[in-house]
């Protein structure tokens, strides 16, 4: 063959058009894949910085809250400092997740904290570039991308609770009917009147049912109420996100309130603490704070019966004892209004918001005892004659306003009166007029307690799991009113 009919042949083989056109195509699919690898570097680099921008808007929020905890005690307005805390925080925490992906930063990273109320918001922005590999051929030099992350914290607030406590003489019932049937088999006061056995454990001199109770590991209402306190102390102290988040003082009352453990942060641990000077016994089930039940000595203030008690400087002193022989509701309002020395919205120590947790039956007694005379003075005859106030009623739900006008929240926990199935004429028909007070305490109670924190219980179980709930419901309201 000629070298024409060789030319010839070789312009008509399809294989040689193939390659040709292979080789052309090799180019963009080699470029393609080339930026794909270098999106795929970008991407992670990405994914790096976005973590570190996380990372830094947490750090923000924590470190301000932190900040703002620690300074508010004596720095009545600690936001700027917290906010420029935060910012440098943020900074340095995004720095330290960058690693070597901050070399792709085109500045520093912006840096935004906000507070506003109880609410801190950070937000934290980032621009960055790397080189590119392959797309250089495409002209392409560096490859962009940016991102962020933002964060947003409710703080939590300073919460003051005041634990109004009533010790007086109907606290001395048992805790559980098995405890009445207990106490009455073997109580021998006023065998006269209660043939089959008084259920209630008098206190008072002469009297043997307290010390009854006690020698056969009776409960009492008033340790049920004793025991939930304890308890709740562990609650509060293992719900505390700020040092010193929860404050508690408990202020028993017969005719006036006084300080048992005055306002402290010592919830639980040496034996100045709450739990301390309550001293619940799981194994009797009874506790110090028992001894307060009304004993008849006029002249007791509540901080004599607590070894350990220890005067916050910022709380009036008593200078009325607790008294004895009634319930003088009328009294106890204002004597936990004087101290409360202010009201705050709970978004620093150095301004708390308070919580009154009022604990009763809400019988009303305006009798007292004298002890110096032994007389009974405010006891009215039964019926009441007209135009006279009956000495045992119901409480008068206006008396807790004096807290509610100051936006203290008053929380109610009602432990029902017993109604008596014989009520006897003793003590100036006491029972009679008890029975015509008990279809007006609910009502009076709730009207009380602030809206929705009245409560209602009446078993051991059910008075631990009501100031729990309580506690629950003050520390919820307090977050959702900013």
């Amino acid at each position: 063959m000629s070298h024409f009919g060789k030319i010839a042949g070789f312009t008509r083989d399809d294989k040689g058009g193939v390659a040709i056109i292979m080789g052309l195509a090799v180019i963009p699919l080699v470029l393609a894949s080339g930026l794909a690898a270098d999106y795929a570097i970008v991407q992670a680099a990405k994914s790096r910085l976005d973590a570190s921008a996380d990372a830094a808007a947490l750090a923000a929020i924590k470190t301000a809250q932190t900040t703002i905890a620690e300074l508010s005690a004596t720095n009545p307005n600690p936001r700027p400092q917290a906010i420029a805390a935060a910012m440098s925080q943020a900074e340095k925490s995004f720095y330290a997740q960058a690693g070597k992906r901050a070399a792709d930063l085109l500045g520093k990273p912006a840096i935004d904290v906000q507070i506003k109320g109880q609410e801190v918001t950070a937000n934290v922005a980032y621009n960055a570039a790397m080189p590119s590999n392959f797309g250089r051929i495409a002209g392409v030099k560096l490859m962009n991308y940016n991102g962020g992350a933002g964060a947003q914290l409710t703080m939590a607030k300073f919460l003051d609770f005041y634990l109004l406590l009533d010790v007086s003489g109907s606290m001395g019932l048992p805790s559980t009917p098995a405890g009445e049937a207990a106490l009455a088999a073997k109580n021998p006061d006023d065998l006269a009147q209660y043939p089959t056995g008084c259920r209630f454990a008098c206190h008072f001199a002469g009297s043997q049912g307290y010390n009854v109770s006690r020698a056969n590991n009776i409960q009492l209402r008033i340790d049920a109420v004793g025991a939930a306190v304890a308890q709740l102390m562990e609650k509060a102290k293992d719900t505390a996100t700020l040092t010193k988040q929860y404050r508690v003082g408990v202020y028993p009352f017969v005719t006036h309130a006084n300080a048992f453990v005055d306002l402290t942060d010592n919830l639980r641990g040496d034996q100045y603490s709450v739990e301390s000077a309550i001293n619940y016994d799981p194994a009797t089930r009874t506790t110090d704070f028992g001894r307060l039940l009304d004993a008849g000595k006029d002249w007791v203030f509540a901080r004599d019966l607590n070894p350990n008690y220890k005067a916050n400087p910022n709380i009036p002193a008593d200078v009325t004892p607790m008294g004895a022989g009634g319930s003088h509701i009328h009294n106890i309002f204002q004597d936990i209004n004087v101290k409360i020395p202010s009201v705050g919205d709970g978004s620093g120590a150095s301004r708390p918001q308070p919580f009154v947790f009022f604990v009763s039956d809400g019988m009303q007694n305006s009798q007292s005892f004298v002890s110096a005379t032994g007389t009974w003075p405010g006891v009215t005859p039964y019926p009441t004659p007209p135009g006279q106030t009956v000495s045992i009623r119901a409480m008068d739900p206006t008396l807790c306003n004096v807290l509610k006008a100051r936006g203290i929240t008053v929380s109610v926990l009602e432990i029902p009166y017993p109604t008596f199935t014989n009520p006897k004429p003793f003590a100036a028909a006491q029972e009679f007029k008890a029975n015509d007070a008990v279809p007006n305490l609910s009502g009076a109670m709730r009207a009380c307690a602030s809206p929705n924190f009245y409560f209602m219980a009446d078993t051991p179980e059910g008075i631990a799991d009501a100031m729990k709930k309580m506690f629950e419901q003050a520390v919820q309201s307090a977050r959702l009113t900013q």
